[in-house]
């Protein structure tokens, strides 16, 4: 019940945003010039597609550095993440190393006959 009446309401914003948009180009059917003289020479077209065109690429624009702004923080989770991975392996390595010291001081112990705590101390 609750996710049919979220779409009904989604559905009719988005009823209302067409609506709008369309009394909007109605009422802005007055042509316009358009001139980049160095260039080119200019053209006329409406004004509601002037508008419209510009809505479009404000929101290219924004996807482009959305999506620019997600790959870089990507690319440096995966660094970080390769770099928790090798200091991981290098913990276990030197524990490793350290458990295997500590074995074999007290087999060298063990063998003299002396004390493991005399040796440390």
């Amino acid at each position: 019940m609750g996710k049919s009446l979220l779409l009904l309401i989604r559905r009719l914003f988005w009823l209302l945003i067409g609506l709008a948009l369309v009394f909007f180009a109605v009422n802005n059917r007055t042509m316009v010039q358009i001139s980049f003289e160095p260039f080119w020479s200019g053209f006329s077209m409406p004004l509601y597609l002037l508008l419209f065109i510009g809505i479009f690429i404000g929101l290219l624009v924004s996807a482009f550095v959305t999506g620019w702004l997600r790959l870089e923080g990507f690319t440096k989770r995966r660094k970080a993440e390769r770099r928790a991975g090798y200091l991981e392996d290098q913990m276990s390595a030197m524990a490793e190393d350290a458990y295997v010291t500590q074995a074999a001081r007290a087999r060298e112990t063990a063998q003299t006959g002396g004390s493991v705590l005399a040796k440390t101390e």
